[in-house]
C-alpha cells in the first residue's frame, strides 16, 4: 500500500511538475511578440546570444554540481541538508575561480562572447548563486513536493518577464534594460534560497565535495556537448554574419521549440510507462503504443509547420516572416529527436549514459563544423540544416547503439523508417507551399478532413491505447483526490 502511495506521489508531483515547466515556456513564448515589437532586431540578436553563452557558462563554471543531489540523496539519506550546502559553497568556490579569470582577462572575455563588461558582472554575479534554486528544486522534486517547485519556477519566470519588459520600455538603453530585468529577479530568488539552503545544512565537508566532482564532472561534457548542439548556431550566426541575423534566427528557432516543448512534455510521461513494459519484458505492448504515440507527434509538428508563415508574423512581426525557411529542418529535426529519444530510453534502462554522452560530443563537434563550413556559404539557414543533420546522426548512432543490446525489435523500425522518409521529405514540401499561400490554405483543408477520418475510424483502438496507457485516466484521479 506506501508503494502504491508513493508510486502515485511520484505521477501527481511529475506531472504538475511538468505542467509548471510548460507554462514557463510557455511565458516567454506568449511573450515573445511584445519584444520583437519593442526592441530592434540587433538587440534582440544580441540578447539571443547573451542567453546562449549563459547557458554555456552555467555548465562550465559551476561544474553541474547541483546535478550530483539526485544520486547523493541514496548515499547521504540522512545529512542531504548537510550535502546540499557543503556542495553550494563548493560550487560559488568553483564558479568564483572562473569569474576572477574572466575579470583578468576581461577585454579578451568581452571580444569573444559579444557582450560588454556590465553584462559580464551581472552574468557571473547569477551564477555564484545559481546552483541554489537548482538544488532547491531537486531536493524538492525528490520528496515529491511539487506546490514549493511550481511557486519558485513561477514566480522566478513571472517577475522577470514583467520587468524586462517595464524596463526595455523605460530604458533609453533597451538592450541593457533587458539584460538587467532578465537577471536581477533570477540573482533575488536564487541569493534567498542559497541562504535559506545554507542555514539548512551548516556544513562544508571535503569529503561531500570530493563525492560531487566524482558524479557532476563526467557529467560536464555530455550537457555542454548536447547544448552546443542545439545552441552554437545562434553564436556563430551572430560571430559569422550579424546579431540582425541570429535575431531573425532565433525568433523561427523560438518558435519551433513548441515541438521541443511538447516532445519534453509528452517524453516526462512516456519514460515512466516505457520503462515498466522493459522492465516487465512486455515488448509488444511498448511496440503496438509507441506507434500512435510517435504518430501523434509528427502530426502536430506538420500541422504546425502548415502556419508558420502566420505564427512568425504573429510572434515577430513582418520582420521575421522571411525567416520561415528556418523553420521546416528545425522542427522536423525534433521529429528525428523524439524517435532517437524512444532509443535512448532502451539505453538508460540499460545504463548505458556513456554511450549517450559519446555519440552526443561526436555530433556536437560535427555541427560545429558544419555550421562553420556552410553558415559562411548560404546564411544562417544553413544552420537549420546542419542541425538537422546532426539530429540525423543521433538517431543513426543510437539505433547502432541499441542494435549491439539487441534491443531494436523492442520498436517497428520499417514504421520508424517510413516516418523519417516522410517528414524529410515534407521540407521541400513546406517550403514550396510557402510561396502560394492559397496552395498551403487548400492543403491545410485536405490534410485536416484526412486526419479527422482517420481518427473516426480509429477511435476503438485509439481509446484501447489509452486504456493500455493509463496516465490520463490516472493524472485526472489523482487531480480529483487532491481537490478533495
Amino acid at each position: 500500500m506506501e508503494k502504491n502511495n508513493e508510486r502515485g506521489e511520484a505521477v501527481k508531483a511529475g506531472v504538475w511538475y511538468t505542467l509548471s515547466n510548460f507554462l514557463i515556456k510557455g511565458l516567454a513564448f506568449l511573450t515573445m511578440p511584445i519584444f520583437t515589437r519593442i526592441m530592434s532586431s540587433y538587440d534582440i540578436g544580441i540578447f539571443s546570444n547573451i542567453i546562449s553563452w549563459f547557458n554555456i557558462l552555467a555548465i562550465i563554471a559551476t561544474f553541474e554540481i547541483y546535478s550530483s543531489v539526485a544520486i547523493a540523496r541514496f548515499d547521504y539519506k540522512k545529512d542531504l541538508d548537510s550535502y546540499i550546502s557543503s556542495s553550494l559553497v563548493l560550487g560559488s568556490v568553483i564558479t568564483l575561480g572562473f569569474y576572477l579569470l574572466a575579470l583578468i582577462f576581461h577585454t579578451y572575455v568581452e571580444q569573444l562572447l559579444m557582450i560588454n563588461f556590465t553584462t559580464l558582472n551581472i552574468i557571473f554575479i547569477y551564477l555564484l548563486v545559481y546552483p541554489a534554486i537548482q538544488m532547491y528544486q531537486m531536493k524538492n522534486q525528490i520528496q515529491y513536493k511539487y506546490r514549493p517547485i511550481i511557486i519558485t519556477s513561477l514566480l522566478s519566470a513571472l517577475l522577470s518577464t514583467f520587468l524586462s519588459i517595464l524596463l526595455v520600455v523605460l530604458s533609453a538603453d533597451k538592450l541593457m534594460g533587458r539584460v538587467i530585468g532578465y537577471f536581477a529577479p533570477l540573482i533575488a530568488m536564487s541569493a534567498v534560497i542559497y541562504v535559506v539552503l545554507l542555514a539548512n545544512g551548516r556544513s562544508i565537508s571535503r569529503k561531500y565535495w570530493r563525492y560531487a566532482l566524482a558524479i557532476s564532472f563526467p557529467l560536464i561534457w555530455h550537457l555542454l556537448a548536447g547544448y552546443l548542439l542545439s545552441s552554437a548556431d545562434k553564436i556563430m550566426i551572430t560571430k559569422m554574419i550579424s546579431p540582425e541575423a541570429n535575431a531573425s534566427y532565433s525568433v523561427a528557432y523560438t518558435i519551433s521549440s513548441i515541438a521541443s516543448i511538447l516532445w519534453a512534455s509528452m517524453n516526462n510521461a512516456w519514460s515512466p510507462w516505457a520503462y515498466k513494459r522493459m522492465d516487465e519484458k512486455d515488448y509488444t505492448s511498448l511496440k503496438k503504443s509507441s506507434k500512435p504515440y510517435t504518430f501523434f507527434f509528427v502530426a502536430i509538428v506538420f500541422l504546425l509547420l502548415l502556419i508558420t508563415p502566420e505564427l512568425l508574423l504573429i510572434m515577430g512581426g513582418e520582420k521575421y516572416v522571411q525567416a520561415k525557411y528556418v523553420m521546416p529542418p528545425v522542427m522536423i529535426g525534433y521529429v528525428f529527436q523524439f524517435i532517437y529519444s524512444l532509443y535512448v530510453n532502451i539505453e538508460f534502462y540499460h545504463k548505458k549514459q556513456r554511450n549517450i554522452a559519446i555519440g552526443t560530443i561526436i555530433v556536437a563537434f560535427l555541427n560545429i563544423g558544419l555550421n562553420f563550413i556552410f553558415i559562411g556559404l548560404f546564411g544562417y539557414i544553413a544552420a537549420a540544416y546542419t542541425t538537422l543533420i546532426g539530429y540525423l546522426c543521433l538517431l543513426a548512432i543510437h539505433f547502432y547503439l541499441v542494435k549491439r543490446l539487441k534491443c531494436t525489435g523492442w520498436y517497428d523500425t520499417k514504421f520508424f523508417l517510413k516516418i523519417s522518409l516522410a517528414a524529410l521529405a515534407y521540407i521541400p514540401v513546406c517550403s514550396l507551399l510557402y510561396s502560394n499561400n492559397m496552395m498551403r490554405y487548400t492543403f491545410i483543408a485536405a490534410l485536416a478532413a484526412i486526419l479527422s477520418l482517420i481518427l473516426i475510424v480509429n477511435r476503438k483502438k485509439i481509446g484501447g491505447l489509452t486504456k493500455s496507457v493509463p496516465l490520463f485516466k490516472k493524472v485526472l484521479s489523482l487531480m480529483k483526490k487532491e481537490d478533495n
